[in-house]
């Protein structure tokens, strides 16, 4: 249709056009209403309206975590298609900590609009998510938390705190058996390997400088005595005797960088390897920390859970269960380990 436009004199014409800014809430609860809606199993009419009040709470309750540029993410085929098989599994079973382990999964997917390994690693962590127990997810984020982790502490007093507030709450009442491990297994969360991992030798690698009873200056050799005094301090196990002032040997390096002593990196953090406490002391501290851990480290040792290794699926699952259970007090994106 053609358009006209008129104006009085000393006025300017404008063109009105229609902007598209993307889909709103509204439009987003449609596309989603719609997904479930048009690919509903055929149930008893009772079934089939608990099925829908259940598929619509869980719909709610995504939508209320997607940010708004994720939204237009709705559109794409292969985002529906997950959207409903997560509406239809929390439809079937309604278990609350499955729907937020669910919609944890949508809301990463909705954000990885390349499909590289992170995007196929979520959409196969959906599929794989309905088919376990709590225990399982419970197992995954322990192993994920011990063997995938390090937290950021310098202390003793500061491992004890996170250790309460970060890997306590998701194994808390933590149940598992060999058969549960041969099943995660089976689902492709995880595989068996050979060797084997104890608690006391993980926190030994990840956290040496804080699991030490420190050294002499007499025991530090002459020639780097000098080189190491920036980053000698008291132990903090016992302030009589001196440690390196970082948790790693990768973190003594560094500091050394820092200082332009780089040269000396590798002779000076060999001064970690004085003192250290034994594994069998790691592990018994570790115990004594929550009731909680107590049980994970009889668990972990009395099982093949010592030999396991997370795949990416049961990377990307235990992370999504680890935010569901502890919210913000873990905020590291899945991207720093599915990349």
């Amino acid at each position: 249709m053609k358009q006209t436009q008129r104006s009085g004199d000393n006025s300017t014409n404008y063109q009105a056009e229609v902007i598209n800014t993307g889909i709103s809430y509204r439009d987003a609860k449609d596309i989603a209403t719609d997904v479930y809606r048009e690919n509903i199993p055929k149930f008893t009419e009772i079934a089939r309206e608990a099925a829908l009040d259940r598929a619509m709470e869980f719909t709610d309750k995504l939508l209320g975590s997607i940010p708004q540029e994720s939204l237009e993410a709705l559109k794409d085929p292969d985002v529906q298609r997950a959207l409903f098989f997560a509406q239809q599994e929390f439809a079937c079973s309604g278990e609350e900590d499955l729907g937020d382990v669910l919609i944890t999964l949508l809301v990463d997917r909705l954000a990885s609009p390349q499909r590289d390994i992170r995007r196929l690693a979520l959409n196969e962590a959906l599929k794989t998510a309905p088919k376990l127990a709590a225990n399982h997810f419970s197992a995954l984020s322990a192993l994920f938390l011990l063997t995938r982790t390090r937290l950021a502490v310098n202390s003793v007093a500061g491992l004890h705190e996170k250790l309460r507030s970060v890997l306590a709450p998701v194994v808390y009442d933590f149940k598992l058996s060999d058969a549960d491990l041969a099943y995660l297994q089976y689902t492709g969360c995880l595989s068996i390997q050979i060797t084997e991992n104890s608690i006391g030798g993980i926190f030994l690698s990840a956290y040496q400088g804080i699991f030490t009873r420190g050294f002499t200056l007499e025991q530090v050799p002459d020639h780097l005595r000098e080189g190491a005094a920036p980053i000698l301090i008291p132990c903090i196990r016992d302030p009589s005797k001196l440690q390196l002032d970082a948790v790693s040997k990768e973190a003594v390096k560094d500091r050394l960088e820092s200082h332009g002593l780089g040269e000396l990196g590798a002779e000076i953090s060999n001064l970690m390897d004085v003192g250290i406490m034994s594994a069998e002391e790691i592990e018994e501290e570790f115990s004594a920390v929550h009731p909680a851990l107590r049980e994970l480290s009889r668990i972990y040792h009395s099982t093949p859970m010592k030999s396991c290794q997370l795949t990416t699926v049961g990377t990307t699952l235990a992370h999504s269960n680890i935010r569901r259970v502890i919210g913000d007090a873990f905020d590291a994106g899945l991207e720093i380990w599915v990349n």
